[in-house]
């Protein structure tokens, strides 16, 4: 009869965290820690893991969806490579909560994220004149 649990993944004894699990746990903390202190310093960005932790969602489910433009994000590349880094504007965050709160149900980010998606015009159209929820590319 084993004495593990039915509950603990093989190789976990007594409940104590992979090296993994320690890993990512101390990058979340981390990456919240970041996020609070540069909204309390009013920085007008988040990175990637830093909005997730603040949404309490994992950083690649929030990749996912900046990728699908579910979600404003915009992105900072050289050239046409697949190289990058995404930064998410603290008012998506901030309006996102502001939204589920202020609706008293649920939001859904792909009902959401449109209403960043609208045409304008200014110093951040595009060259194809639109702003969409990457600061002006819109492929």
């Amino acid at each position: 009869m084993s004495e593990r649990s039915n509950c603990q993944p093989a190789g976990v004894a007594g409940g104590a965290k992979s090296a993994r699990a320690a890993w990512r746990e101390a990058g979340r903390d981390l990456a919240l820690q970041n996020a609070l202190r540069k909204r309390a310093a009013g920085v007008p960005t988040y990175s990637v893991p830093e909005a997730a932790a603040l949404l309490s969602v994992s950083q690649e489910h929030l990749y996912r969806l900046v990728r699908a433009d579910a979600f404003p994000a915009v992105r900072i590349r050289a050239g046409g490579g697949d190289q990058g880094r995404y930064v998410v504007p603290a008012k998506a965050v901030e309006r996102l909560l502001d939204a589920a709160a202020g609706s008293g149900a649920c939001v859904e980010v792909g009902d959401w994220a449109p209403t960043w998606q609208t045409p304008t015009t200014g110093p951040a159209t595009g060259a194809a004149g639109v702003v969409g929820p990457r600061g002006g590319d819109a492929a």
